[in-house]
């Protein structure tokens, strides 16, 4: 009988920190657990309060194993923001010789590790590798060399790179609080991953991930990122807009957007929407036009900076002989759940716009995920267990634990 093989996934935001417990057992997933709380102790992308930030990562995890009625057991994944992500391509050969050699996973793998250390090197710590080009004796493009022949084997990488200064905050923090190994990811890649298809990364697209703190942005083509930016102004803004205008709390303001708020507002009627003052208790009163008139301006801007980067992506397609980016925009994270965003993106960037979720990929479907494969905010934690699940070569980092701390872990799980 097979068995069943657990991931843990947690994608950490600037306002919501989400997690989800997926199993396989042969080619099926399931569900088993998921939740979202409120992220406290991050600013831009960096931990300004150490102790609040740990309360709502334990919040999380004792959520999840409240749902699944027992102690989290499983290696985990988890994908943080920042701006300081990069892209970097490296390149690595193998000579064997007159002789020619069969490449094998080993030769794969080793390759890949030469690669990272080189990355290392720099002072930056790799997130993501993908083999960009396989190329065989210097005259012959592959898409998978295991198996075949040749006296010399070049690979070039793209990867995900971030500072180490960067990566060790978040790792040595996170080290005391999550009691298992675990692998850090980049939200950014990994949301692309959980919401693109395959046809879309071949061929060419952008996503726009309408994170809280700022915009994210990724394109790729032949099925590997070539452009990363990002834009400073996310949903952050559009919240203090509406708190600013009809003078209200950040929490009220948020409800509003939710509950009453559209990106586009020329169609709308006076329907007149009460909401709470500063004092929280104060009843006011605005139009829902009026609400809509402030989401559409400050969202309008951010599309209107992304369309730069739109702009370069599409010029760099152009030049391998598409016509403009065939995948169009992908629009994805917490805002893309602004009802019509997809309109003032098609209004905008003069390209077909669909919104991006798991359930709108085509990785395989999960059962009991209905509710969370359907929320763009959750993009990044599924697609933090294809980014480990699909990739043959890399391992998963085991920290360095205390082994007292570990002979302490191991009696505990034995007890329970």
């Amino acid at each position: 009988m097979s068995k069943t093989v657990f991931y843990t996934s947690i994608d950490i935001g600037s306002r919501y920190i989400k997690g989800l417990v997926l199993g396989k057992r042969d080619q099926e997933w399931e569900a088993l657990a998921f939740s979202s709380v409120k992220s406290r102790g991050l600013d831009e992308g960096e931990i300004k309060d150490a102790i609040a930030f740990k309360e709502s990562v334990n919040t999380l995890l004792k959520e999840l194993e409240e749902q699944l009625q027992k102690s989290l057991r499983s290696d985990f994944v988890i994908s943080f923001s920042s701006v300081s992500f990069e892209r970097e391509d490296t390149v690595i050969e193998r000579d064997f010789g007159e002789e020619k050699r069969s490449i094998t996973l080993d030769i794969l793998s080793e390759m890949q590790s030469e690669a990272l250390e080189k990355l290392k090197e720099n002072g930056k710590t790799p997130l993501h590798i993908f083999s960009k080009r396989y190329l065989l004796d210097d005259e012959r493009i592959v898409f998978n060399p295991l198996d075949m022949k040749a006296s010399k084997i070049t690979i070039e990488y793209t990867s995900i790179v971030v500072p180490l200064k960067v990566y060790e905050m978040f790792y040595n923090f996170l080290q005391d609080t999550v009691k298992s190994p675990f692998q850090l990811k980049s939200s950014l890649v990994s949301t692309a991953e959980g919401v693109l298809t395959t046809p879309e990364k071949d061929r060419g697209v952008v996503v726009v991930n309408l994170g809280y703190n700022f915009t994210g942005l990724i394109a790729y083509k032949n099925g590997v990122p070539i452009k990363i930016s990002y834009v400073p102004v996310g949903m952050k803004h559009v919240i203090k807009d509406v708190s600013a205008v009809l003078d209200t709390s950040f929490e009220e303001s948020e409800r509003l957007i939710i509950t009453h708020g559209n990106a586009v507002y020329s169609d709308l009627k006076e329907e007149e929407i009460q909401y709470r003052g500063l004092d929280g208790n104060t009843i006011k009163t605005t139009t829902a036009k009026k609400l809509s008139v402030i989401i559409h301006a400050r969202l309008r801007e951010i599309m209107s900076k992304s369309k730069k980067f739109f702009r370069e992506v599409e010029a760099k397609i152009i030049e391998e002989g598409e016509i403009g980016i065939p995948g169009g925009v992908v629009l994805t994270g917490g805002g893309a759940k602004i009802p019509r965003i997809n309109e003032l993106a098609t209004e905008v960037f003069k390209s077909p716009v669909r919104t991006g979720c798991y359930a709108n990929s085509d990785r395989p479907s999960i059962i009991n995920a209905d509710e969370v494969a359907s929320d763009p905010s959750f993009a990044a934690a599924f697609g933090n267990v294809f980014a480990v699940s699909e990739n043959p070569y890399e391992e998963t980092p085991v920290r360095n634990e205390n082994p007292l701390r570990k002979i302490f872990r191991l009696f505990k799980e034995l007890m329970e």
